[in-house]
């Protein structure tokens, strides 16, 4: 019998934010998927837990090189046309995620996602609601939460596993190239699809630097030759300018504010258009 889903959980010595995650696919009203365990070796009761869990299809439990190489080891494994990863102390936002998803299985959309409530024990609480259309200029300052996305497991054999040199944004890297650069089809689901701990090392301040140095790597990579260009969509989505653009709507107003703008010119140094 095929396998419509492989949910894969990476774990490493969080048993409390296991049982979370557990519990969640437990109480899924939709079942045909396999449940996949990648844990890094622990000893704090999380191998126990899992031996006894009769949910789980398949499980592991060794030492890893970091997150994204245990992440990869679940993908190895899997079985399933779609992938979730539902890592420990994140779950699904109710038990009838998958039954809504399940539908959408059958099609040969590449990359199923939704929206997420990202929370912490400190109170933090968000929703993240990635847009219909995905863009290079929201991929370059957002980006889609993969545990809110079901992603086609032949995608990591047509392009690459994540990135195991990287510690923050392997996952990141994956949907920007696949969706901005080889064009897979994708489709937003109006549902939201989990609740995603946000405690982890991305979320933590003194993690930014790593986090932007890969962006970077990322950046320049793949997309170098678009750099310039994306600075400048960026910057013309400033508030100054985004008057500019509202002024253009009224004629009147719009040649006054031309003959402004050519006053002052008549004091500068001679604008050229960049070009190159």
């Amino acid at each position: 019998m095929s396998v419509s889903l492989t949910i894969i959980t990476i774990n490493y010595n969080n048993k409390a934010g296991l049982v979370k995650t557990f519990d969640s696919i437990k109480n899924q009203t939709w079942k045909n998927f396999e449940y996949i365990v990648v844990d890094g070796g622990s000893t704090d009761g999380s191998k126990e837990l899992t031996e006894q869990n009769a949910d789980v299809t398949k499980w592991i439990s060794e030492k890893d090189s970091g997150v994204y190489n245990a992440m990869n080891k679940g993908i190895r494994m899997a079985a399933g046309k779609y992938i979730i990863f539902m890592n420990s102390g994140d779950f699904f936002y109710d038990s009838n995620v998958l039954e809504k998803a399940a539908p959408h299985f059958d099609s040969e959309t590449d990359i199923l996602y939704g929206d997420s409530v990202y929370f912490n024990d400190e109170g933090y609480h968000r929703i993240e609601s990635p847009p219909k259309k995905i863009t290079f200029s929201f991929m370059y300052s957002g980006g889609i939460n993969h545990q809110a996305a079901f992603i086609k497991r032949q995608l990591f054999t047509d392009y690459f596993l994540y990135n195991e040199d990287y510690k923050i944004c392997a996952d990141w890297e994956f949907f920007i190239v696949a969706i901005c650069l080889y064009n897979v089809s994708y489709k937003h689901l109006e549902e939201t699809i989990c609740y995603y701990d946000f405690s982890g090392i991305s979320a933590k301040p003194e993690n930014l630097a790593v986090y932007f140095k890969e962006r970077e790597i990322t950046l320049q990579k793949y997309f170098s030759a678009f750099l310039e260009d994306l600075k400048f969509s960026q910057e013309s989505k400033a508030k100054r300018i985004q008057q500019v653009f509202h002024i253009k709507k009224f004629p009147v107003a719009w040649r006054f504010f031309k003959w402004i703008i050519g006053f002052f010119l008549l004091f500068l140094p001679k604008f050229r258009l960049k070009t190159d």
